[in-house]
């Protein structure tokens, strides 16, 4: 599953730079659950020394997308069910906080830049480019959190869901779903607007829910779709 990584040609740290690139793969779904990720494959494959791959797992491992197993080494980490619905729990708490406050510190430019994902959300429709849409809706997400002006708050919240971002494109492939987040993502913006952080915090809790329905919902008749928040 490494195929689709490529030889580095750096114009940043070397080590910032395969991280980087390792990072994006996971996120991607490149690697399969469970796969072993050798040091000396993966530099041979980016044309790097060991020492930057070295260090990139390692911080890979402590972000929790890696984990060393007894006479594996280290392996993409796999998550049961119940590691899922934990992750989705703590984010619903955080996300629910960070919109309460979004609706209390954002300012005019957040309004405009989730105005103007709306209207991207809008534009690429329930039809369109489901690469285009997902990464859309990723943006609003993030901003809609970032409006918030609580760093801390945000890098937690960020960090659980890079810990299931793998599972998290599949769903917005089906129109459906893409509709509904398309709907949510709106009213988010209506309380923000509007300055209600109650209404804010209780569409986000409703969202997440639903994000958590759609992971389980079509997991359980295909075997393996997933959500995204």
């Amino acid at each position: 599953m490494m195929s689709k990584l490529k030889a580095i040609k750096p114009v940043q740290p070397i080590s910032e730079t395969v991280y980087q690139q390792l990072k994006g793969a996971l996120l991607n779904g490149d690697f399969t659950d469970g796969e072993r990720l050798l040091e000396h494959d993966i530099a041979e494959k980016l044309q790097v020394s060991r020492t930057p791959v070295r260090e990139a797992l390692k911080r890979l491992e402590a972000e929790g997308l890696l984990e060393a197993l007894p006479k594996q080494g280290l392996v993409v980490k796999v998550y049961s069910d119940d590691d899922i619905r934990e992750i989705y729990m703590i984010r619903e708490a955080l996300e629910c906080l960070a919109a309460e406050f979004a609706a209390i510190n954002a300012t005019e430019r957040d309004i405009a830049q989730l105005e103007k994902l709306v209207a991207d959300m809008d534009r690429i429709g329930d039809e369109g480019d489901s690469a285009a849409a997902i990464e859309t809706h990723r943006n609003f997400s993030e901003a809609y959190n970032r409006a918030s002006h609580m760093p801390t708050l945000v890098h937690l919240i960020e960090s659980l869901k890079e810990q299931v971002s793998r599972f998290r494109n599949v769903s917005l492939s089906s129109r459906t779903r893409r509709a509904n987040t398309r709907i949510e993502h709106t009213e988010l913006l209506t309380a923000l607007k509007q300055r209600d952080p109650e209404r804010a915090s209780a569409l986000t809790h409703t969202h997440i829910r639903n994000a958590l329905a759609a992971y389980f919902g079509p997991k359980t008749k295909n075997g393996g779709e997933a959500t995204e928040r």
